[in-house]
């Protein structure tokens, strides 16, 4: 079954400089332009799809409508961005454990003022 475009002219465009701007976005199963959107999935890092836009609606039932937009990563750039997510990640949650240590300490310190009034 050949999928219906819709042309992008009349969709609000916040595509950054650089970045492949599709002409025309497809029809889903729904009716609706599907979605441009990214996969962040170890196999597909960065590679972006058209997919339902109420796909992970609670309210609407999706279609299940998906497409790759461009080409497959290649096998290194594949590798390199999930190295980067993976430090991202470990970033994150260092920074997270250290926010915690540091709102440990300020109730600590709250307690021990506090107690030294009584």
């Amino acid at each position: 079954m050949e999928a219906k475009w819709r042309r992008a002219t009349s969709r609000i465009s916040n595509w950054h400089e650089g970045m492949e701007e599709p002409s025309a976005f497809p029809l889903c199963g729904c009716g609706f332009s599907a979605q441009l959107r990214t996969s962040w999935s170890n196999d597909n890092p960065g590679r972006r799809f058209f997919g339902c836009k109420n796909h992970g609606s609670l309210v609407h039932h999706a279609c299940r409508y998906f497409s790759w937009f461009g080409p497959p990563m290649t096998p290194r750039a594949r590798v390199v961005m999930v190295g980067l997510l993976k430090k991202i990640k470990t970033n994150e949650v260092q920074r997270r454990k250290e926010r915690l240590c540091w709102v440990f300490i300020l109730a600590l310190c709250v307690v021990m003022i506090w107690f030294s009034k009584l």
